[in-house]
Formats: structure tokens, C-alpha cells, sequence
């Protein structure tokens, strides 16, 4: 019979024990969840910092935390189960330094217990019977090392494992809150960039295209003669001058759309019905010199096609498409300019058999300074104003490679009837 009793005793004291156990189990889970939580309230590094230390008591079952902070800066921290976070006006003692460059080194959670002169010594100047000392680092930065304390008894032998769960929990709280600051700093300087651009915006319209205008003005005056009759050779010149300065002021036109694509300083455009067919035809007019002058056969298919959309801007688009291919066209070669619906959309389509594009160069081709053709050279920014001009419009721009050579680049934009519907 005693030994019965026995049994039964001790067989409810083990349940009683189990249940002990999982109760306390239950309550810390509870406990470091709610720490958990009122941690990641925050992005403030700051502020995450704090509420690293004022949790660790509760949810680490000791009666004070300590946080060292790696390397200047930062202020020593410390807190207690009362959640007061106070500000420690000291140095780091040198045995504490010692002992959490060895756990930072050790990437692991340590007890700190008396049976050693170093723990002797760190746990006197934290005025503790035991501690553990908690490494804040991840693979590339350490941010301090965080001591928790107990004044009376130790830790029990699931102290080591809650320790590590909270300082994997603290480090990425931290980590997210350094990477909040970096992404508020990288704001901070596209903010700086934005108005670096818009400064460009208004040197370009202001600085640069207005005296080149005078300047354009006062050279044609003087080559029609308003000032007298000029040497040959100085009409020549003059001439010469007058393509020069065209050049330099459709590179500050085409600079300052991309200015004004890239900063959102683009206003909106008022949409109105284009003829794309018409269109077509007055850019074939256009450049039909250019072609001539380079023995280039340009060739209008010009069918009917409506889209809503800025006519300049269109026009543009075509006549960069256009004098491209005419550009990378050789002698003797065609250049296709066509218009059509299909479907609910209609097409531009400039058609060449001439140099293509490199391969290698088509998927980044309509992108800001990407030069695709292998010959003949250029800003590398007309093709990205046709992508944002096509786009603007509701549309898009591909490139098609043909057979043998050659290439067809196609605009596809929504009909007039779809696009008043957009």
C-alpha cells in the first residue's frame, strides 16, 4: 500500500510539474509576444532601442536590463521591471567591455555566472547575482550587447533559448529601423536631386534656350541681308552657324523634356484628334531633303488613322522614328513611313533595310542614353521620347528586327473612338 501511495504521489507531483511548467511556458510565450509587439510599434531606431531594453526584463524574467551600444554616439541605457528607461552618464567599465567583445565575437547568448573572475567582476558592477548577456548583431553590423540581471538566484535552463529568441527579435526590430533611416535618408537626397533637376529645368528654358533663339534671329537677319550684303564666303559661314545653332537647340528641347519626364515637372497634355495619316505625310515632307541628300528612297503608305493625343508631341515621336531611319539607312536604301488601324488600335510604323540594331542593345533600347544602332551615333534620348510620348498617349513602342536586315520600329496607339472612352 505505501508503495502504491507512493506511485500516485509521485506521479501527481510530475503532472502538477508538467503542468507547472507548461503554465510558466504559456505565460512567457504571452509575455514576449506582447514585449514582441510593443517593440516593432516603432521605425525610430531610437525608440526601438528603448523599448528593446524596457521589455527585456518582463519578457527575459529578470529585474533589469543594461544596453552597451557599439561603438560612439550612443548613450548606455538601462531599465527595470517598472519600465523606466534611464540614461546611464558612465563609462563602460573595462571588464564589461572585455566580456561583450567575446559574446559579440561568439554571436550566442552567455550566462554570466560567479565561479570566474570575469564574471565576478561584471556581475559586482552590475550589482547582480547572475546575468545574460544578449550579442545585437547580425551577419554585418553589431549594435551593442544587452546585459538582463537578476539580484537574488539564477536563471533557470530555459533562460538561454528565451535569450536567443529575443535578441533575433531585437536585431531584426533593428535592422528594420536602420534600414527605415536609410530609406528616409535616400529620400532626403532624391528629394535634393529633384531639385537639382528642376533647377536644370529652368537653366535650360531660360540660360540656354533664350540666347540661342537671339542669336539664331540675329544670324538669319544678317543672311537675308538686313545688315548689307555679305561676302560669299561669309554667307557660307553663316550658314554653317545657323545648323549649328538649330542643333544646339533641339538638343536643349530634347534635354529639357527629359528634364521634365524625369522630375514630374511634365504637365499634363490637353488630348485632341490627330490625323496620324496627315500627320505622316508632313513628316515625310519634312525629311524628304534629308533622305535625298543621302540617296535614301522614302516611300508614304499613308491610311486612314485617328488617335487622341498632343499633335506636337506626335510629331515629334515620328519625326525622331523617322530621321533615324533615314540616318542608319546606306545609299541606295528604303525607308517605309505607314499608318493603319488594327483592331481597337491604330499603328506608325517606320520601316527601313538598313544597319538594325545590335542585338545585345534591344532590350535596354528605349531607355534613357541606350544607343542601339551600329552606325551613326547621337544622344541616345530620342527613342526614350517616343517610349514616354507613347505612353502618355495611352500607347506603346517596339522594335521589330527584319529579314535580311533592316528594322521596323512601331507605334501602337488606341483609336480615336477607344481612347475618348480611356
Amino acid at each position: 500500500m505505501v508503495g502504491y501511495l507512493s506511485t500516485v504521489v509521485q506521479a501527481r507531483s510530475e503532472r502538477v510539474g508538467r503542468l507547472a511548467a507548461q503554465e510558466a511556458r504559456a505565460r512567457r510565450e504571452v509575455t514576449f509576444s506582447a514585449a514582441a509587439d510593443r517593440i516593432r510599434t516603432s521605425l525610430s531606431l531610437d525608440v526601438v532601442i528603448r523599448a528593446i531594453v524596457r521589455e527585456a526584463p518582463r519578457a527575459l524574467d529578470a529585474e533589469r536590463a543594461v544596453w552597451y551600444p557599439s561603438g560612439a554616439g550612443r548613450e548606455t541605457l538601462a531599465a527595470r521591471d517598472d519600465e523606466a528607461v534611464e540614461v546611464l552618464d558612465e563609462p563602460v567599465p573595462p571588464e564589461i567591455s572585455s566580456l561583450a567583445h567575446r559574446v559579440v565575437e561568439e554571436r550566442t547568448p552567455l550566462v554570466i555566472a560567479g565561479g570566474d573572475p570575469v564574471g565576478r567582476f561584471v556581475l559586482d558592477r552590475l550589482a547582480a547575482t547572475s546575468a545574460l548577456a544578449l550579442p545585437l548583431a547580425d551577419r554585418t553590423r553589431t549594435f551593442g550587447v544587452l546585459f538582463v540581471t537578476r539580484s537574488s538566484g539564477g536563471f533557470d535552463e530555459v533562460a538561454p533559448a528565451a535569450a536567443r529568441a529575443y535578441a533575433n527579435l531585437a536585431v531584426n526590430a533593428l535592422a528594420q529601423a536602420v534600414l527605415f533611416d536609410e530609406l528616409a535618408e535616400r529620400n532626403t537626397a532624391l528629394g535634393q536631386r529633384q531639385a537639382v533637376i528642376h533647377d536644370l529645368v529652368d537653366a535650360i528654358s531660360h540660360d540656354v534656350r533664350t540666347p540661342l533663339a537671339a542669336l539664331s534671329l540675329t544670324l538669319r537677319q544678317a543672311a537675308d541681308g538686313a545688315y548689307g550684303d555679305l561676302p560669299p564666303k561669309y554667307g557660307g559661314v553663316l550658314r554653317d552657324s545657323l545648323v549649328s545653332i538649330d542643333d544646339l537647340q533641339r538638343l536643349a528641347e530634347t534635354l529639357l523634356l527629359v528634364a521634365r519626364f524625369e522630375s514630374g515637372e511634365r504637365r499634363p497634355v490637353e488630348r485632341a484628334p490627330v490625323d496620324l495619316a496627315e500627320l505622316v505625310r508632313e513628316v515625310g515632307s519634312e525629311i524628304g531633303a534629308m533622305a535625298e541628300s543621302r540617296s535614301v528612297h522614302l516611300t508614304l503608305d499613308a491610311s486612314p488613322a485617328r488617335t487622341l493625343g498632343s499633335r506636337g508631341d506626335l510629331r515629334r515621336a515620328v519625326i525622331n522614328l523617322a530621321a533615324n531611319a533615314v540616318q542608319h539607312t546606306p545609299e541606295g536604301g528604303n525607308v517605309v513611313l505607314r499608318t493603319g488601324e488594327n483592331g481597337k488600335s491604330v499603328e506608325v510604323a517606320i520601316v527601313d533595310d538598313g544597319f538594325g540594331v545590335n542585338e545585345a542593345a534591344r532590350a535596354s533600347l528605349f531607355q534613357r542614353f541606350a544607343n542601339g544602332s551600329s552606325a551613326g551615333s547621337g544622344t541616345g534620348l530620342g527613342l526614350y521620347i517616343v517610349r514616354r510620348i507613347a505612353e502618355e498617349t495611352g500607347g506603346s513602342v517596339r522594335y521589330e528586327p527584319r529579314a535580311p536586315q533592316g528594322s521596323a520600329f512601331v507605334l501602337t496607339l488606341p483609336k480615336a473612338d477607344s481612347a475618348a472612352h480611356r
